[in-house]
């Protein structure tokens, strides 16, 4: 990486937590971002200034419900696979992320929290947040493209294991309200500021209902593999839409939802609570083939996952700076797909006091977009871990 501390970011679209600052700019002081403002700025005579002609920054994306991409499937990495992917991400406009499990034995899901966290220790490239370990309480029969032979019945015992090898690092689990045992561990999770997300599950709307009373509060992929909405049977999905404390994520690759679902959710909602997710296996990134998704095999064909010789979605090969594109696509504003790609996932984590938003005081984690929205630079703690060719000459000249 290049760091660049004591730096002004000039000429700028900024796109604040509330706001778009039409020409603004960003100053930068040892990996922290110490004021933004309109131009023209008047601050430290010693920082560097890099012009950079309109272009829009914003809060890097944060992907909090990731498999892996470019080759590498989280659930079954080494320490040294998972650092790569960290130091790959940023291409996508990823600063943070949380690798994410599926559904897998007990000794393969603590040899996972013990590689990421050993990984979280020193690795270059997108931070990681935490760990986000979708099952293994969930329904068989929702299983979709995890390994219905590993599901089981909630384990206390199994979740502080878990934590345990994580060091503090499991940040949240999905669970299926239904199943055995979960109301117990949803309590004790909760009391340990580890979040619960509801997915991969039959429950009926009470059921669903009640795990949110206890303290669930964020979605696992809505409306994918769980039980959905009719007017004589609401479910699962209709319940955490419902509720108004309860973060939804969305994998908006308008192959896991309909365009016009997708905005719904949104209007209904409201953009504040919505989460964007990649949902990403080891094949994004990568061409049409044959990939592991937790050890299961995966075809990808034209850019869609499904499980082999099999019709059911077996995660995405979505990325983030495409899922950004997607939601812009529908017509919504600069400031709310940053919000729901960079703020509402920090915010369901409970790590937006330091990362998910532009202001004085928070990381400088920060991605620069070129006028057709690709990917100009992304900025992680005030170091250059990505940037195009054409970026580099026309802004350090």
């Amino acid at each position: 990486m290049i760091t660049l501390s004591g730096l002004v970011l000039r000429d700028v679209r900024v796109v604040t937590r509330d706001r778009v600052i039409h020409r603004g700019y960003v100053a930068i002081e040892s990996g922290v971002i110490v004021d933004v403002g309109e131009e023209p700025y008047r601050g430290n005579e010693g920082f560097d200034e890099v012009y950079l002609n309109n272009m829009v920054v914003g809060p890097g994306f944060i992907d909090t419900h990731i498999h892996g991409a470019l080759g590498v499937d989280l659930s079954t990495s080494t320490s040294s696979e998972i650092s790569k992917l960290s130091k790959e991400l940023p291409r996508f406009g990823v600063t943070s992320y949380t690798p994410t499990s599926v559904t897998l034995p007990q000794e393969e899901l603590v040899r996972f929290c013990r590689n990421v966290r050993e990984t979280s220790e020193g690795t270059e490239g997108a931070r990681i947040l935490g760990i986000h370990l979708e099952g293994p309480y969930i329904n068989p029969r929702r299983a979709g493209a995890q390994n219905s032979n590993y599901t089981r019945q909630a384990s206390l015992s199994e979740l502080i294991e878990l934590a345990d090898a994580s060091k503090g690092l499991l940040r949240s689990i999905t669970v299926a309200p239904e199943v055995g045992g979960v109301r117990e561990l949803i309590k004790k999770a909760v009391s340990t500021d580890i979040v619960v997300q509801i997915g991969h599950t039959d429950a009926d709307y009470s059921t669903t209902r009640e795990a949110i009373v206890l303290g669930a509060s964020k979605a696992t992929h809505l409306y994918n593999a769980m039980s959905g909405i009719h007017h004589r049977s609401p479910g699962a999905a209709l319940a955490l839409l419902h509720s108004k404390s309860t973060y939804l994520e969305l994998i908006v690759d308008f192959i896991h939802i309909a365009p016009e679902v997708v905005s719904f959710t949104i209007d209904y909602a409201g953009y504040r609570r919505v989460i964007l997710v990649s949902d990403s296996i080891s094949a994004a990134g990568l061409s049409d083939g044959v990939y592991k998704l937790g050890g299961l095999n995966v075809e990808v064909t034209e850019g869609v996952a499904r499980l082999a010789g099999r019709d059911t979605l077996a995660g995405s090969t979505l990325t983030m700076d495409k899922a950004f594109r997607n939601i812009l696509s529908l017509g919504f504003h600069l400031e709310e797909a940053f919000y729901m790609a960079s703020t509402s996932p920090a915010e369901s984590i409970g790590v937006h006091s330091k990362v998910g938003s532009i202001a004085p005081g928070k990381l400088a984690d920060l991605v620069v977009l070129r006028e057709d929205l690709s990917i100009a630079a992304t900025i992680i703690g005030g170091r250059l871990a990505y940037a195009r060719e054409d970026f580099l000459k026309s802004a350090f000249k």
